[in-house]
This record gives C-alpha cells, structure tokens and sequence, in this order.
C-alpha cells in the first residue's frame, strides 16, 4: 500500500527534493493518469500544491525523442496554470545508462524550460514505494 510516507521518501531520497516538512501536510497522488498526446503517467503527485511530480515508464531511446518535450511542456503549463512551484518528471526504466544520454541531450534542447524544471532517470526498484 502506498502511503504518504512512502511518497515523501521518494520525493526526498530518490528525487533528492529538499522541501520543507509543512509541504508533505498535503500529498496527492493518482495513478494512471492520461495526458495528451497518449502518455500514460504511472503516477501524477502533487506535494503541498508546491510540487508536481509525474513519473512515466519509458525504456525506448525513440520515445524518449518523441514524448519529452511533450511530458516537459506539459508539466511546466500544469506547473504554472495551477500555481506550483516546482515541475519534476522522473523516467523510470530498466534501461538508465542507454537513456541517460539521449534524455538529458533532449531536455537540454528545450528553449520552453526553466530552472524550475528538473528531469530524473530512475531504475525501476527505485519506485517500489510507488
């Protein structure tokens, strides 16, 4: 089961996030969340209606290419249309070392981001808690 335990230690260890305690008093997450563009999120987390957090599965160098800019440009209108803070998307994948790179030189590349965007390449037992 999860709980907001388990989340803010996600959110801190995994994501490495340094919120202040009074920000995990308001924890929301959905699963299987659908975006546009047919992205399916494994979970979308609002932390304190100061940080929003989606985490998606994707393990092909192709569709890192193609669903990035769309994940990153969407996150940051959520981001700023309901007044967050700060916009996370974590990747989770088997496959970290090979898209590393290609997600990183994509997120880059980005001339919408802003230094309230950041982008985490997960391995898939870093998520267990989710």
């Amino acid at each position: 089961m999860i709980t907001d335990k388990n989340i803010k230690t996600f959110v801190r260890q995994i994501l490495g996030c340094v919120c202040p305690d009074e920000v995990f008093h308001y924890i929301d997450c959905q699963h299987n969340s659908k975006l546009s563009g047919d992205i399916l999120l494994s979970s979308k987390i609002n932390i304190g209606n100061r940080l929003l957090i989606y985490v998606v599965e994707m393990n092909s160098p192709d569709l890192i290419k193609r669903k990035l800019p769309i994940l990153i440009q969407t996150g940051k209108k959520e981001r700023d249309s309901s007044g967050f803070n700060r916009f996370r998307l974590a990747i989770v994948t088997d496959k970290v070392d090979q898209l590393k790179h290609v997600a990183g030189s994509v997120f880059e590349n980005l001339n919408y981001k802003d230094e309230k965007i950041h982008l985490h390449i997960i391995r898939k037992n870093e998520i267990a808690l989710l």
